[in-house]
C-alpha cells in the first residue's frame, strides 16, 4: 500500500501537459539531476546485432555500467532483475555494460545468467560507450527519458527495488 501511494503521489505532482517530473523524485531515488542530451552510442549485443542508443528513443532507458569483480554490481543484479521484469513492458529497457577488459560476451553474459539475470548484458569493449558514460569506478548508472535526454545518474550502488526509484521510473514513463 505504500509503495502504491507514493507512485500515486508521485503521479499526481507532475502538473497538467507538463514535460518534466518533480525534481523531489530524485533526491528520494539518491540520484543526482542531470539535465542533457544522451550522447548516442553503439554496442553489439549478445547475437551481434547493433545497439544504438538513439534506436530508443520513445523508451526510458536504463544505463548501468557495471563489472564481474565489482562486488556491490553483483548485489545490485537481483534488484535489477526485478526492475526489468516489472518495467519491460512498459517501455523501459535495460542497457548494463559491462567494462571487463579481459572478457567476452559469452562470459560476461553467462556470469549475469548465474547471477539470476534475464536480461541481455553487453560489452563495452564492443562499442563506444566508456569515453561517453564511464569515467572512473562502478557502478554507475543512468537514466535516460523517453526523449532522449540523461536525467539522472547514480554513482555507486543505490537500492534499485526502492520506492523512490520505482516512483522516478513511474514519473518518467508517464512524461510526455
Amino acid at each position: 500500500m505504500r509503495k502504491f501511494l507514493i507512485i500515486l503521489t508521485a503521479l499526481t505532482l507532475l502538473p497538467a501537459g507538463a514535460l518534466g517530473f518533480d525534481k523531489k523524485l530524485l533526491a528520494e531515488a539518491g540520484m543526482r539531476e542531470l539535465a542533457e542530451a544522451a550522447p548516442d552510442f553503439t554496442l553489439i549485443g549478445p547475437s551481434g546485432e547493433k545497439l544504438l542508443l538513439r534506436e530508443n528513443r520513445g523508451h526510458v532507458v536504463i544505463i548501468h555500467v557495471w563489472a564481474t569483480w565489482c562486488k556491490p554490481c553483483k548485489d545490485e543484479f537481483p534488484l535489477f532483475e526485478k526492475l526489468h521484469k516489472d518495467f519491460k513492458e512498459r517501455g523501459v529497457v535495460f542497457l548494463p555494460v559491462a567494462i571487463d577488459a579481459n572478457a567476452d560476451i559469452k562470459e560476461i553474459t553467462a556470469f549475469a545468467k548465474a547471477l539470476g539475470a534475464t536480461f541481455d548484458v553487453y560489452l563495452a569493449a564492443t562499442g563506444d560507450i566508456t569515453d561517453k558514460y564511464w569515467t572512473w569506478g562502478v557502478p554507475v548508472t543512468y537514466l535516460v527519458d523517453k526523449k532522449g535526454s540523461m536525467v539522472a545518474r547514480a554513482l555507486g550502488p543505490r537500492d534499485w527495488g526502492s520506492d523512490g526509484v520505482r516512483a522516478l521510473i513511474e514519473a518518467l514513463i508517464m512524461e510526455r
